[in-house]
């Protein structure tokens, strides 16, 4: 138990002087670059390989992935959806990737782990996400409008619409991070005791592969419909 906690804390991994200013990148902050990258090089070699007439078998399952997000903008946000279509879709690869990339740790010498089991990434998106909720609806009832919503239907339910935009960010930060921390925890504790690879794979199926791509999901979903209500 000791070693698998000692894990669950950041850890160091380049500290270098830079103007003269001491750098220091703990390993949270390595997964969190490496994932974006990983990314944003996984979608340049997407796009040079696109085939419009000729589709593979790749291309097919990216554009069922653009489509599950479309119609999820749509039937969420109306018409205003498709604006959001972009943070959306970046919003739930991301996040998928990020909460699965412990897979990697079967590779003998690897020491993965998901950032969102820190509470620091997951605060980030989702005060990202209460911002773009925000601008949401400034951008489509003008800031009139918007602030009209606080006093709907009666003036009495103000200051529990404006502790809305507390408790929703807090809710989605906590719901990932207590998700993917414990997932994280209980996957240490089974390879602890279970060291080969084939042995704990089914645990890893369930706890890395479908629980993660829930989470984010469920916290892409969540956006969506926190979107939705600010712009209806």
């Amino acid at each position: 138990m000791e070693e698998v906690f000692e894990k669950v804390g950041t850890e160091v991994v380049f500290d270098f002087e830079l103007f003269g200013n001491q750098i220091i990148i703990n390993n949270t902050e390595f997964i969190t670059v490496l994932v974006t990258f990983a990314l944003i090089i996984l979608a340049a070699l997407l796009k040079r390989k696109l085939k419009p007439d000729n589709p593979g078998k790749i291309q097919v399952c990216v554009e069922w992935l653009v489509e599950i997000v479309n119609n999820l903008c749509k039937t969420s946000a109306g018409h205003h959806g498709k604006v959001f279509v972009p943070y959306i879709g970046t919003l739930l690869v991301y996040l998928s990737a990020a909460n699965i990339i412990a897979l990697l740790n079967f590779i003998p010498g690897l020491h993965i782990y998901p950032p969102t089991k820190d509470i620091n990434v997951t605060a980030t998106f989702a005060i990202i996400t209460i911002i773009v909720v925000i601008v949401a609806g400034l951008r489509v009832k003008g800031l009139k409008g918007w602030a009209k919503t606080f006093i709907d239907p009666m003036p009495v339910v103000a200051p529990f619409k404006l502790l809305e935009y507390i408790t929703k960010p807090l809710s989605l930060a906590l719901r990932l991070f207590g998700n993917i921390f414990a997932s994280f925890i209980i996957m240490e504790m089974i390879f602890s005791v279970v060291p080969i690879p084939f042995l704990s794979s089914p645990f890893s199926a369930y706890f890395d592969i479908f629980d993660g791509i829930l989470q984010a999901f469920i916290f892409t979903y969540l956006t969506i419909v926190y979107i939705g209500e600010a712009v209806e």
